[in-house]
């Protein structure tokens, strides 16, 4: 009777671990399958496609054309080989209502590029970076609204406002100190966003920064 018992269990135990491997391994399998067949493939290459085709839009400026690319189910995170993203291509470029239009449509403002350094696993730059080292002052402004901290750094420790200053962009100098940017911050090189004013050049940016330092420092602040 034990023994019919016994064949009994070590017959339900083997079953159980039949089971328990077969639902780890099936989804496995089903997962190579699909990814192996050719319908799977051809869906690729139509999104491959799609996304090109947001690309090539943005590149060109055509915002009619990236609306319709996006209605048709381009990834609006749609990436270049040197990972630029869509966002990034349109904030660089200038465009400035094909960047509002593809942060309302979601894209992410912190997909960095691959302008890093991989070997130091130091991230590239994002499309926030970007708005601040070119001057896009209302994107930037839509980017500070989605909740990007006006002291958001790169990877050399720089801020938005040294970048914006550096390169000459009074405007965007002028929203960040409106938003809380902090011009006494140092990057990794000990700079401040007043080294950078003046590397750039222009005393409007350098008396901005000037005055808002003296006005922080006044009582009361």
């Amino acid at each position: 009777m034990r023994s019919v018992n016994e064949s009994a269990h070590n017959a339900s135990s083997r079953a159980s671990k039949l089971l328990v491997v077969g639902l780890f391994v099936a989804p496995v399998v089903l997962t190579v399958l699909v990814l192996a067949s050719p319908w799977f493939r051809s869906v690729r290459a139509a999104q491959i496609q799609r996304n090109e085709q947001l690309l090539q839009a943005v590149e060109s400026g055509e915002i009619e054309q990236v609306r319709r690319v996006l209605t048709g189910g381009a990834v609006v995170n749609a990436r270049t080989r040197s990972g630029l993203t869509a966002l990034s291509i349109a904030v660089i470029r200038g465009y400035d209502e094909i960047a509002l239009l593809l942060i309302a449509k979601g894209a992410s403002l912190d997909a960095r590029d691959k302008s890093g350094d991989r070997e130091n696993r130091t991230p590239g730059n994002s499309p926030v970076h970007y708005a601040a080292i070119y001057g896009r002052t209302r994107v930037l402004q839509a980017m500070l609204d989605k909740g990007v901290s006006p002291n958001l750094r790169d990877r050399n420790g720089r801020t938005l406002l040294m970048m914006a200053a550096e390169n000459g962009h009074r405007d965007t100098v002028r929203l960040l100190l409106q938003r809380g940017a902090n011009p006494t911050a140092q990057s990794a090189l000990g700079d401040t966003a007043l080294d950078a004013a003046k590397r750039s050049g222009d005393p409007e940016i350098l008396r901005l920064i000037q005055e808002h330092l003296k006005a922080t420092k006044a009582p009361g602040h």
